[in-house]
């Protein structure tokens, strides 16, 4: 299959940065500690693709009482920590987003965490340079995350592109479910989430490198 999309739509955590391992640790242990045992591939199943406040709905809906701004602000400290000083691109974004860029491929971001944690996540790794001119879509921008549409929708308005005629590269099944909500193709990255968590994606891949492949270049 070979995809020829006017717009490509990068989710943020694990597509562009290897950054899913780092929340999910942190995820257990705050589950963890509210009387919610927790492993990290049971944070993984739960709350890879989802906001922080499904996940602090997820442990209310358990019987956990939590403070919710208090542990939103205790969760970015600690993850924005780790950024700093252990995060890292997936291997081969940067050739794949040199290629396109190369090739005058149109790009965006859209993602349920925060600006800040997107902005610090692709400054961090060094691949900001990359999106200068790009629409950069997330949490703030929407009332519904993933895997409401909302996120992509808005994304696509804001380049003036329309939903059809977008490509949305994601790691998460609720990302994948927005992309079709959307009316989007889409292509799956099992990085780090297993292949077959991804199948309800038009193209499941499993390395940046093989984008390149899908779009024709």
């Amino acid at each position: 299959m070979i995809f020829k999309p006017e717009l490509i739509i990068f989710d943020h955590d694990g597509v562009l940065v290897d950054s899913e391992i780092l929340a999910m640790e942190l995820l257990a242990n705050i589950a963890s500690t509210h009387g919610v045992p927790t492993t990290i591939p049971d944070a993984f199943d739960r709350y890879l693709g989802t906001s922080f406040d499904f996940v602090v709905e997820d442990l209310r809906s358990a019987g956990a009482v939590v403070n919710r701004d208090k542990l939103h602000a205790d969760f970015h400290t600690a993850l924005f920590e780790e950024f700093r000083t252990r995060l890292q691109e997936i291997p081969g974004t940067s050739q794949l987003l040199s290629a396109l860029a190369a090739d005058n491929r149109r790009v965006s971001i859209a993602s349920s965490g925060s600006r800040e944690r997107v902005t610090l996540g692709i400054t961090t790794t060094g691949i900001n340079h990359f999106f200068s001119d790009s629409v950069i879509t997330t949490a703030e921008d929407v009332e519904r995350g993933k895997p409401f549409p909302d996120l992509f929708l808005v994304t696509a308005e804001r380049a003036g592109v329309e939903p059809q005629n977008c490509l949305v590269i994601e790691d998460s099944p609720f990302g994948i479910e927005a992309a079709s909500r959307a009316g989007m193709l889409s292509i799956g990255l099992a990085f780090r989430t297993p292949q077959d968590r991804l199948s309800a994606a038009d193209l499941v891949l499993n390395t940046p490198s093989e984008i390149l492949s899908a779009l024709g270049m």
